[in-house]
Order: structure tokens, then C-alpha cells, then sequence
């Protein structure tokens, strides 16, 4: 007779097993992730972002979304996230996003292009659930016209630190980074990374 645990119970167990033996415990996750349009900009409303409430951060207004991350062995998380204009510092001064780097000293055309997000995913479900917070940073190779406009985009990834949780539910105390492999809006983008238990 054998028995088979279901991946959404054996990962989070042995990320609770693992972090009672030894410091941090990491395992590496992969899935996919997919943004809607959010048009109330719930990300920007008190309470629902780390943040949101204290000022840190104001959403572009039409750059919100509806998160539904999938990771494997993982419950499927939801929430939200939107692009935001937050402070960049250089050599040069300081800025706000998004950013270019330009193609060189002598030509301002973008070489690449720099954003920043904030996200609140909820994962798990009753007393397990935790929601997870990140800070996200996007770079895109963008398409340029003759004119030396941005068209499109050739490749983008985005970055997502995990900054803190709601410190409730089985993944109260989280840390980790994920990879956002290509565009995700209104379609299913690979991610990887990993997930930590203290």
C-alpha cells in the first residue's frame, strides 16, 4: 500500500519541516503568472499593499492589475499589483520611475527601460492564508520607430522582491524573489525563483 501526498500539502510541509532544522530553508519554485486590468486600482486602496496607506507608493492610475499566480506545489494565489513612480537615485541626481538608460552619452534613445511595482498576493486559504507583499522592478529591451519612439518591447523581466507579509497564515514569515520571465498581461508568463522560511 503506498500513500501520495498532494503537492499543495508537500511543499509548504517541507518548508516548515526544513526551516525547524536549520536557519533559512529555500526551495526553488516555478509556475506561471498572469496580470488582468484592475480599473479600481484596488493595489493603491489602505490596507491592501505594504505601504499604500503610509504614502510610500501611489499606483499609475490605469497600470493596475489583477495577479493570479501559480506555482507548483503551491495553492494558486490571487491579488493585485500596480506599476508605480518611486524615487531612483544615480550618479547623476535623482529621478523618479520609470527610467531609461540610453543607448550612449551622444544618444538619449532608450537602450533599456526601467519600472517599478508593488504587489500584494494572498496565498493559501482560512487560517493558513498569508498575504505576501513585494517590491518589483521591470526592465524592458524596447522596439524603437525610425523616430526613436518606443513601439513595443523584444524582452522583458521583472524582479519580485519579497519585502514583508500580513504575518498571519502558514506563510507568515516568508522571504524570496521571483522571476517574471516575458510579458504577463492578459497572458500566462513562466516565473521561477524561490521561496524562504526563516
Amino acid at each position: 500500500m503506498s500513500t501520495r501526498m498532494a503537492p499543495k500539502i508537500l511543499v509548504p510541509l517541507l518548508l516548515t519541516i526544513a526551516s525547524s532544522l536549520a536557519g533559512a530553508a529555500c526551495v526553488p519554485v516555478v509556475g506561471t503568472v498572469r496580470l488582468t486590468p484592475d480599473f479600481a486600482c484596488t493595489i493603491n486602496q489602505p490596507g491592501v499593499a505594504e505601504g499604500a496607506a503610509a504614502g510610500l507608493f501611489s499606483a499609475q492610475l490605469g497600470e493596475c492589475f489583477s495577479v493570479k499566480l501559480n506555482l507548483a506545489g503551491f495553492p494558486v494565489a490571487t491579488g493585485y499589483a500596480g506599476l508605480t513612480n518611486e524615487y531612483l537615485v544615480g550618479a547623476a541626481g535623482m529621478t523618479q520611475t520609470p527610467a531609461a538608460i540610453p543607448q550612449g552619452a551622444m544618444d538619449p534613445r532608450p537602450r533599456q527601460i526601467v519600472q517599478t511595482a508593488r504587489s500584494a498576493i494572498t496565498l493559501g486559504s482560512g487560517s493558513r492564508k498569508t498575504t505576501i507583499y513585494s517590491t518589483d522592478v521591470i526592465v524592458t529591451l524596447p522596439v524603437l520607430a525610425p523616430t526613436g519612439q518606443v513601439v513595443g518591447a523584444k524582452t522583458m523581466t521583472e524582479q519580485l522582491v519579497i519585502s514583508g507579509t500580513d504575518k498571519q497564515g502558514a506563510f507568515a514569515n516568508v522571504t524570496g524573489v521571483l522571476h517574471v520571465i516575458g510579458s504577463s498581461l492578459g497572458q500566462a508568463a513562466p516565473v521561477a525563483g524561490q521561496i524562504c522560511m526563516p
